[in-house]
């Protein structure tokens, strides 16, 4: 059983976009879609791996994995701006690791969103 073949669901990973208001100059501040179509498996993250795991990740309350992407340059400085929208519930991400492998993939650290 190959890793892509437990990739079961779709995502879509957005990043946070700031322009400039043309009437007023003030940053607007606008979600758009980076990834479409996400091949990804998610997963809950038990009480454990959150109280024993690194700081930055003991928030997240889920595991997405999908196969390798290419995040651009700024990976662990814009983990903020970004977010997965999953079958209508949106997760804010928390922090992101490369697994490498055979298939490369990679593991987001998510914190669902609650509105």
């Amino acid at each position: 059983m190959s890793f892509k073949s437990l990739l079961n669901k779709t995502c879509v990973i957005e990043v946070l976009s700031t322009t400039p208001c043309p009437s007023s100059g003030q940053p607007l501040e606008s979600w758009l879609a980076a990834f479409s179509g996400v091949k990804c498996r998610l997963r809950s993250r038990s009480v454990s791996e959150r109280r024993y795991g690194a700081v930055e990740y003991q928030k997240s309350t889920h595991a997405l994995y999908t196969a390798f992407l290419n995040l651009g340059a700024n990976n662990s400085t814009s983990l903020k701006r970004k977010r997965v929208l999953l079958e209508g519930v949106y997760y804010n991400v928390v922090g992101f690791i490369d697994m490498g492998g055979r298939d490369k993939c990679l593991c987001f650290y998510l914190e669902r969103v609650i509105e």
